[in-house]
């Protein structure tokens, strides 16, 4: 690795370390506005005793002081000990790490979706630029950009799965009990609707960053020359439009990845997202916390992985990076 590089990809690393670290106080801060004894009673309930009350507060660590509570958590989750559920009593790694898979699993198969489908698209478009079918496919592709998540997830909800009965109407029943087809099936719908959200906008970007360079003097020299359009369009127009996707496409798995809490709620899917509805509503606050985190991390870890990708794409910018 150049030594020019280090003290740009140095500074992206500290950057989103402090990012870590400020939204684990904001998170441990807003999971820990409750009075210890609140938090208590919204685990056992409301005609708990004092006796019972003062246990629970003891036994979860819930009596030391604010900050010294939040050294203690955020050093033991740095090497992984995301403590015990309040609620039951298990592990939170336990439950976190398994659905975690099972979610970015289902972020990927969504952005795989998503990215492909609207790169396919959009360079197709850029052949097509100004004509009919240009118009009303970007019409098409405004329309889904503007709708949310849950209504996409609704409409294919109602149609695969109320009418045409393509799929299991309980995700977590199906893949709890089901076999490994079961288990494969619910991935397909929430994965589309992920997908969905993702294609109109890199396929929009896709589309203006191939038509600007279909008019690059090195695509007309590229015809020149007599290779297939299939060449001038994929080896020579989208390579040096890239560039400008790999931003989008950052961005849009970042929201891959924040769309998984409603996508696996409306679908009922077992991943990280309905655990976090559950755990919120429960008063879960050790499960909330390390959830918030591992999207935090993930969410980083993409940011830093575009970041690099970036640098090692666009020479100018390692060039003023340096």
């Amino acid at each position: 690795m150049s030594l020019r590089l280090l003290k740009p990809i140095a500074t992206r690393l500290g950057a989103n370390v402090v990012t870590l670290i400020v939204i684990s106080m904001v998170t441990f801060g807003l999971m820990n506005l409750k009075a210890p004894e609140d938090v208590a009673r919204s685990v056992l309930g409301r005609e708990v005793s004092a006796a019972q009350i003062a246990d629970f507060v003891a036994k979860n660590g819930l009596d030391a002081p604010v900050a010294v509570r939040y050294v203690d958590w955020i050093s033991r989750f740095a090497i992984g000990d995301f403590g015990h559920s309040i609620v039951t009593g298990r592990p939170v790694s336990n439950d976190v790490l398994t659905r975690l898979n099972r979610s970015l699993t289902l972020a990927a198969l969504g952005s795989l979706f998503g990215v492909a489908a609207g790169i396919v698209i959009g360079v197709q478009l850029a052949l097509r630029a100004g004509s009919k079918a240009d118009f009303r496919v970007v019409t098409g592709l405004l329309v889904i950009a503007s709708m949310p998540e849950f209504l996409i997830g609704i409409a294919l909800y109602l149609v695969f799965v109320v009418w045409l009965g393509w799929f299991p109407t309980q995700a977590g029943m199906a893949f709890s009990f089901g076999d490994a087809w079961a288990r494969a099936m619910t991935f397909v719908l929430p994965a589309a609707t992920i997908g969905l959200l993702l294609m109109p906008h890199i396929a929009r970007v896709a589309r203006a960053s191939a038509i600007e360079a279909f008019a690059s003097p090195y695509v007309d020299a590229a015809r020149l020359r007599g290779l297939s359009e299939r060449q001038v369009s994929w080896d020579h127009a989208f390579r040096n439009a890239a560039l400008p996707l790999m931003s989008v496409i950052g961005v849009n798995l970042v929201y891959a990845v924040s769309g998984v809490v409603v996508v696996d709620f409306l679908f009922g899917f077992p991943g990280l997202g309905a655990l976090l509805v559950a755990s919120i509503g429960s008063g879960d606050v050790f499960t909330t916390q390390a959830i918030v985190m591992m999207f935090a991390v993930v969410i980083v870890v993409i940011n830093i992985a575009v970041d690099l990708a970036m640098l090692w794409l666009n020479p100018k910018a390692r060039f003023r990076a340096a």
